[in-house]
């Protein structure tokens, strides 16, 4: 090989090894801009997350999210996936009949009223005094007795268990959810009082015999809101720690509101998450469309609606579970939360004396040592003296200014067959309990 030929093949071997060390170099760099790029990912990743912890922080300081306090324990959120979930947990809800009352050809249509005879406001007279030439007066009717009713067979019995003075009323036989009888049973009106049925409906989902000893503390806001509001109250004072079965009670035998919003933070921490809740539990009955709550005591309110027909369906939920048809059908409960009563059954604490407007505390307070304020369901207490064939096993009452005094009860004939009355705007609270005697004496057999 000559000189010229040696000098080329140098050349060329120094190209092909020029080559192959800026190939290296090149997939080198390559290499460690592609690790450089996932360094800066996975920074990124890490500011992020960092970020995400920092907000929900100051969300939970904000208030944004809720978390529980001491004063308002909380319990397991339900689970609110859909039912067609397979890993859904079963509630005692799954297991209820949703009634569907409807009428018949033999539905017993009473005549409506003309809401425009009452031109003063509706003002409860809780006397056992009937008022003289006052609009009920043309509005109140006397029923006629079905076959093989008491009031059939006792035609000596005075005329008020014959007589109907609400202006709305529904009787709903469970059986085949036919309505008996109605009066006005759509329409939509304020339910005041039991909208308390539904605020125990919606709360049972959080409660159970295992955690009725569960303790909340009764704060200053709920007393100041239920003193502006004068809504009835059971008689805890700001700073009491009182246990659920106290606030399930006495939102129904004394239809407490301090019980009833106590409950509602003891299982949301929050009554607006409670009444959401209380709305869904609503769509689930199929009664979305014409009840609305948007309190849990039943304070007036131009958009709280529920029909006569729609408390029947609510009751009729209420009474299937054993919790809940005992709060109803208690006629006595004793809290237990303790306080010592002087003589005329006020609640002693130091220079303070709180009237609680219970019965029988002040027959107990020269015993000098705490004891439970004793409260009673009116409705059971004033109409366990009437005569029926069958028994009134449950029932809340309700009255706000705009509405009149309302109830619902719930009835076991002998037979066996099963009846929920609502009735809507009577004169009294005595009135209405008269009414649903009437109704059950004179339309089931």
């Amino acid at each position: 090989m000559n000189n010229d030929s040696r000098k080329g093949m140098a050349i060329f071997l120094r190209v092909i090894i020029a080559i192959m060390i800026m190939a290296v170099l090149a997939i080198a760099g390559f290499i460690y801009f592609q690790i450089k790029d996932q360094m800066k990912e996975n920074d990124k990743k890490e500011v992020a997350e960092q970020e995400i912890e920092v907000d929900k922080a100051t969300a939970i300081d904000a208030g944004k999210i809720a978390t529980p306090t001491v004063a308002t324990p909380m319990v397991a959120t339900p689970t609110v996936a859909t039912p067609e979930d397979p890993n859904r947990e079963k509630t005692w809800f799954d297991d209820v009949v949703i009634h569907k009352p409807h009428m018949t050809k033999n539905t017993i249509n009473l005549p409506k009223v003309d809401m425009s005879i009452f031109e003063e406001p509706v003002v409860e007279d809780d006397s056992n005094e009937e008022n003289a030439n006052s609009p009920w007066d043309r509005v109140t009717l006397t029923l006629d007795s079905v076959k093989g009713s008491i009031n059939l067979h006792t035609p000596d019995e005075p005329s008020k268990s014959q007589q109907l003075a609400s202006t709305y009323m529904v009787l709903v036989d469970l059986d085949n959810d036919e309505i008996i009888a109605e009066r006005d049973c759509e329409v939509p009106v304020s339910p005041a009082s039991m909208t308390k049925i539904l605020t125990i409906i919606t709360a049972r989902d959080f409660i159970s015999e295992d955690n009725l000893d569960d303790t909340f503390e009764i704060t200053p806001d709920i007393i100041e809101y239920t003193d502006a509001t004068g809504c009835s109250c059971v008689g805890f004072r700001p700073g009491d720690e009182v246990t659920v079965r106290d606030l399930l009670y006495g939102t129904i035998l004394r239809s407490g509101a301090d019980a009833a919003i106590g409950l509602a933070r003891y299982c949301c921490g929050d009554e607006q998450k409670f009444v959401d809740l209380m709305n869904e539990k609503v769509k689930k009955m199929g009664l979305a469309e014409t009840t609305h709550f948007t309190n849990v005591v039943g304070l007036y309110d131009d958009n709280l609606r529920c029909s006569m027909k729609d408390m029947a369906v609510i009751l009729a939920t209420a009474v299937q579970d054993d919790l809940l048809r005992d709060a109803l059908s208690r006629r006595i409960y004793k809290t237990d939360a303790k306080y010592i009563f002087d003589e005329n059954g006020y609640i002693v604490d130091g220079d303070v004396e709180e009237e609680t407007g219970s019965a029988g505390d002040a027959e107990n307070a020269e015993k000098s040592e705490p004891i439970g304020i004793e409260i009673v369901n009116l409705f059971l207490y004033r109409i366990d003296d009437r005569e029926f064939d069958g028994t009134v096993v449950g029932a809340k009452t309700g009255y706000v200014r705009q509405a009149g005094c309302c109830a619902a009860s719930y009835y076991e004939a002998k037979d066996g067959k099963r009846y929920v009355c609502v009735t809507g705007n009577a004169v009294s609270t005595w009135r209405s309990i008269y009414d649903h005697a009437s109704i059950y004496r004179s339309y089931t057999p």
